[in-house]
């Protein structure tokens, strides 16, 4: 019915797509391009991904409404720094329910930054389905993260004021924090993308957190300017909270997919996915496995030699997702 009326668009056919042999424009000619030929298909996109989120908010108003707060008091050298400890950590819990949402956010707008068809509401809902174990870990894993690096960030700034010793330990969790955030740009793209382990995925994150840094910055200055302008120009009640309701509910989330994986993925396509494609049609083409030096060596094998297998070991597309052989074999059995 609401494919009918034409909310979540038509699914009997996919788009016109992109001719192979066009010469490929500059970055931001392209991300435009790509963001108004899809525009009504983001929004469609975000109106999905709204739906959780709007439970994830309600639940941290509810939360956060719970007449019992803690306080956290932090000694300083003129004085007690005072913290509402319930509204830093049990507010943002809810959070972590959303986490599992953003795998099909995360697998639309990446097959739009690579110029490819999705079908909105049952690729969302697959992925979703497919995918949300990892994107859970991950949300508790990010859950964690921010309750220890924020409570040591505040320890050893209070400590700091007083014994300079802690400015140490200060930075190491500051650049600890600026790297983990750089990290989460390229894992969920990697979680639809790829068939590797967790701790897999996170290591060539961290990687990636380091070999784009110009892009990580870049998305991080972006994404600090909106919520500066978000925290300083949107007044409690007025026109400007009309307009970010309406860029909440139609278009925030989606834009903010699409540019994060618009910008991370060419670098896992150049390091991850280029370089094995390249080493299948050498082995092809040559009979016999060349020697082929990749960037990031290692980055698809496995932890140890025991776990190799000749033909098992190769990476096949299937649903838009590199998966092993060995796999495909155990489900056809």
């Amino acid at each position: 019915f609401l494919a009918f009326l034409g909310i979540f668009g038509n699914y009997d056919k996919p788009g016109p797509g992109v001719n192979k042999d066009e010469p490929q424009k500059a970055a931001p000619v392209r991300f435009f391009e790509i963001f108004l030929r899809k525009f009504t298909k983001l929004v469609q996109l975000n109106l999905i991904f709204a739906i959780p989120a709007t439970v994830a908010v309600a639940l941290m108003v509810l939360i956060y409404l719970f007449p019992t707060h803690f306080m956290l008091q932090l000694p300083m050298a003129d004085g007690v720094l005072q913290l509402d400890a319930w509204a830093m950590y049990a507010v943002p819990f809810p959070l972590v329910l959303l986490s599992p949402f953003l795998a099909g956010l995360t697998f639309v707008t990446r097959n739009f930054a690579r110029e490819e068809h999705a079908f909105v509401w049952s690729d969302f809902w697959a992925s979703v389905k497919n995918n949300w174990k990892l994107f859970l870990l991950n949300g508790i894993v990010c859950y964690l993260a921010y309750v220890i690096l924020s409570f040591s960030i505040l320890y050893y700034y209070t400590r700091s004021a007083s014994e300079g010793i802690f400015y140490i330990p200060l930075g190491l969790c500051l650049v600890l924090s600026v790297l983990f955030v750089f990290a989460q740009y390229y894992l969920p793209v990697m979680f639809v993308t790829f068939d590797l382990k967790f701790r897999q995925a996170y290591k060539n994150a961290f990687i990636f957190s380091l070999a784009g840094l110009f892009r990580n910055l870049l998305l991080t200055v972006l994404f600090g300017g909106l919520l500066f302008v978000i925290i300083m120009y949107v007044p409690i009640m007025g026109l400007t909270l009309l307009i970010a309701l309406f860029l909440y509910l139609f278009l925030v989330f989606a834009l903010i997919s699409f540019l994060i994986n618009f910008t991370v993925y060419p670098l896992i396509d150049r390091f991850l996915i280029q370089p094995y494609q390249k080493k299948l049609e050498e082995e092809k083409s040559g009979g016999e496995k060349p020697e082929v030096k990749e960037e990031f060596s290692g980055l698809f094998a496995p932890d140890s030699i025991e776990e190799e297998e000749e033909d098992e070991d190769k990476f096949v597309y299937v649903n838009g997702k590199l998966v092993h052989k060995s796999e495909l074999k155990e489900d056809d059995k």
